[in-house]
């Protein structure tokens, strides 16, 4: 039988006797709150709240200028996509529709690895071809 410390309401501590099970238990949880706290503490923004209340306006929301550039963006997507070879244009769409390489290569009927650097060759064609824009 071991003893833990409990801290009261009005700041007392108590020392409690309990079973082996049961302190190991509150150890384990112990462990597990003094994990979470120093995880949000390393985690946590410095920046004081009022520094948060004048930053700069030019942060609000332009929705339809949000649109108008998504819009663009999109349409360089895609013709940038029409550049590609006729088997990675699928491959990338299907990618695009939330397929795996997995599910890609069992459509395609060729090895997961094949379809893997195929698309991986597609990406980095893309990411080329989308800087120049």
């Amino acid at each position: 039988m071991k003893t833990i410390k409990i801290k009261d309401y009005y700041g007392i501590y108590q020392e409690i006797p309990v079973s082996d099970e049961l302190y190991e238990e509150w150890r384990a949880l112990q462990n597990e709150t003094q994990r979470i706290h120093r995880k949000e503490v390393y985690h946590r923004d410095w920046t004081p709240m009022d520094d948060l209340e004048e930053m700069p306006q030019h942060f609000t929301l332009n929705e339809l200028e949000d649109a108008l550039i998504w819009d663009e963006q999109v349409v360089k997507l895609y013709a940038a996509i029409s550049q590609l070879t006729p088997i990675q244009q699928r491959r990338i769409r299907m990618l695009m529709d939330d397929m795996s390489i997995r599910e890609i290569a069992r459509q395609e009927g060729c090895h997961m690895n094949a379809a893997l650097k195929s698309v991986n060759g597609a990406l980095k064609k893309l990411r080329g071809l989308l800087q120049d824009h």
